[in-house]
């Protein structure tokens, strides 16, 4: 039975599964009770193995249902347009369900197909780029900028990629004083390399080291060093690298005038708490920082793509994992490209984009992996709290 999509039939199911449960449940008690011959032992060893599948399958329903039940009251709560989430446990789906319109205009409602912009999540598939980089002996992540984008200004301290993952390179954010040309930007670049003329001869806003400071051009500068390693574009960089190895079928760069199967239309939240269509961006100035478009079961594909070492060996992984401090010491929660919970046991990253929520959470230890999308901004419940307690439903704990 499709535990995922099946959703009419689970409480019949669960009737009949639970009817099992405790039938095997009497059968083992009597195990403990009675001597058996040999042939009655081998049999109610077979009736057990039979029933115990059930017994899973019945636990597994009953996280889908609760699983669902969330889904819509966050989805009511925070007045979204649609919410879709994937999950997957020691690298098997074991939940997919969307929720709500991709297409409010046109009554066309979410499915797991739907694709979604996913912000700085990005950032993480290019850490991963990087990373990968570094495991072909292509790059270097501790030496200055320039050796990888020339096009760069020296700006009189050393900036490396290891600081521009972290954060900790002192290249700007968006400057809101100019936030139609910056966030809201129209404007067409032709690879990351042109992109950074945006900021380049800025001053630095810290020393390289001293202050976490985030910053999405920090990573178009990242761009424009695996363009010019690679010889390619950070498109299909990211492709070759990371999607094809992945698996990665639904993920692709956000090109607003390009055709693209399944996408959700984004908006803005009204006064009214009514909704209209987010105005039209270029995401081109930050690719490799939040111009990506997914799906939440491809988002999941790539978090198993880690965990199970397909796209970076244990060490590197391990090495991308570890929180970066600052050179005075400072604990920054951050690693190369991912966020990392103070007790060390998840790793993560959000999105926040134009028309647009996401969120990716591992928890290597458990091997589960979560991950939701909305086609609006305004997600206001925490969103590390909903990924956990979505991963709590399909723990170990709970089945």
């Amino acid at each position: 039975m499709n535990w995922i999509h099946n959703q009419k039939t689970y409480s019949i199911s669960n009737y009949l599964l639970m009817k099992n449960h405790s039938f095997a449940t009497k059968q083992h008690s009597k195990f403990l009770t009675l001597r058996l011959s040999k042939a009655q032992a081998f049999f109610y060893l077979l009736a057990f193995l039979a029933i115990a599948p059930h017994t899973f399958h019945a636990q597994q329903a009953s996280s889908i249902i609760k699983a669902n039940h969330f889904l819509k009251k966050t989805l009511l709560k925070n007045n979204l347009p649609s919410l879709s989430v994937a999950v997957s446990k020691e690298g098997q789906l074991v939940y997919a369900s969307a929720q709500g319109f991709a297409d409010l205009e046109l009554n066309i409602p979410a499915t797991t197909e739907s694709v979604y912009r996913i912000g700085s999540i990005s950032k993480s598939m290019t850490a991963v780029l990087t990373m990968t980089l570094v495991e072909k002996g292509k790059l270097k992540i501790d030496i200055p900028i320039q050796n990888y984008c020339g096009i760069f200004p020296d700006k009189n301290v050393p900036i490396n990629l290891k600081r521009l993952l972290t954060h900790q390179g002192g290249i700007r954010h968006y400057n809101f004083d100019k936030i139609e040309e910056e966030y809201y930007s129209i404007t067409r670049y032709s690879s990351s390399s042109d992109a950074i003329s945006i900021f380049k001869n800025d001053s630095l806003i810290t020393i390289p080291g001293t202050k976490h400071f985030y910053s999405s051009y920090g990573y178009t500068l990242i761009g424009c060093a695996i363009e010019h390693i690679t010889n390619t574009s950070f498109e299909e960089a990211l492709q070759k690298y990371v999607l094809d190895v992945a698996q990665m079928s639904q993920t692709q760069l956000d090109y607003y005038e390009k055709i693209i199967p399944n996408r959700a239309k984004t908006y803005d939240l009204e006064k009214d708490s009514g909704f209209k269509n987010t105005r039209q961006v270029d995401l081109s100035n930050k690719f490799p920082g939040g111009g990506i478009l997914s799906t939440p079961t491809d988002l999941v594909k790539f978090g198993n793509a880690l965990l199970n070492h397909t796209l970076l060996k244990n060490a590197t992984l391990k090495k991308m994992w570890k929180e970066q401090k600052t050179s005075t010491g400072e604990s920054t929660n951050y690693a190369l490209g991912w966020r990392i919970s103070n007790d060390k046991k998840e790793i993560f990253h959000g999105g926040s984009s134009v028309g647009g929520k996401s969120f990716l959470l591992i928890i290597p230890k458990e091997q589960i992996v979560v991950a939701f999308t909305t086609n609006s901004s305004s997600f206001s419940t925490s969103r590390l709290k909903f990924a956990q307690q979505i991963a709590t439903l399909f723990s170990k704990s709970n089945n």
